[in-house]
């Protein structure tokens, strides 16, 4: 899994800005998280052969506003889902990465031990890489492309907490209408990640 400047710029902004909202008393946290993306509608049964899942990586960090709700900025790099197939004699492949800068308003219910439950809506800002090459047998073209734009996303997370500075926390987010519909068109993305939480 690649992982690019902009994840480590953000990670040194998320750091510094929960570091000085510790300072003035007000609870925050950062996070990483591993897990997997599916991409909805990839595959459609005309491929020889496709992948439509690929390994994720989040870092995010975050303040509570109150007792049930935080606010919460996130940056996630999402790996190839990969599609080829023979159309008309002519061997074609197809790879999709994404880039992902969220921000989340995040809501839970009321702490039952150590556990929290809780759901989350918000807006990001995606970036898809587009990777394609068609080959005859004799030869091969290939082509680069990305395309940006914004879409809503949601979803439910659960965390456990360990000690008083350390939860563990699950997710699942819906990523919707995410990629450019003029182009490969828009779709939906279901993401389940699980990592370590750092509170402040």
């Amino acid at each position: 899994m690649k992982l690019v400047k902009p994840a480590l710029v953000l990670a040194l902004a998320i750091t510094a800005h929960t570091s000085a909202l510790a300072a003035d008393a007000r609870p925050a946290y950062i996070g990483i998280s591993l897990g997997q993306a599916t991409v909805e509608d990839f595959c459609d049964g005309s491929e020889t052969k496709c992948d439509d899942s690929a390994p994720t990586l989040r870092i995010y960090g975050g303040t509570e506003l109150n007792g049930f709700a935080n606010l919460e900025f996130g940056y996630r790099y999402a790996d190839d889902v990969e599609a080829s197939g023979v159309f008309g004699g002519v061997g074609v492949a197809v790879a999709v990465s994404g880039h992902f800068v969220d921000t989340t308003l995040q809501v839970g219910l009321p702490e039952k031990g150590p556990f929290k439950l809780f759901t989350k809506a918000g807006l990001l800002f995606w970036r898809l890489n587009y990777e394609a090459a068609a080959s005859n047998g004799f030869m091969t073209v290939s082509e680069s492309d990305s395309d940006s734009g914004v879409a809503f996303r949601t979803g439910l997370g659960v965390s456990y907490e360990v000690s008083d500075t350390l939860r563990l926390r699950a997710d699942w987010d819906y990523l919707v209408n995410v990629g450019d519909e003029d182009e490969l068109g828009q779709t939906d993305i279901n993401v389940f990640s699980i990592g370590p939480e750092f509170r402040f």
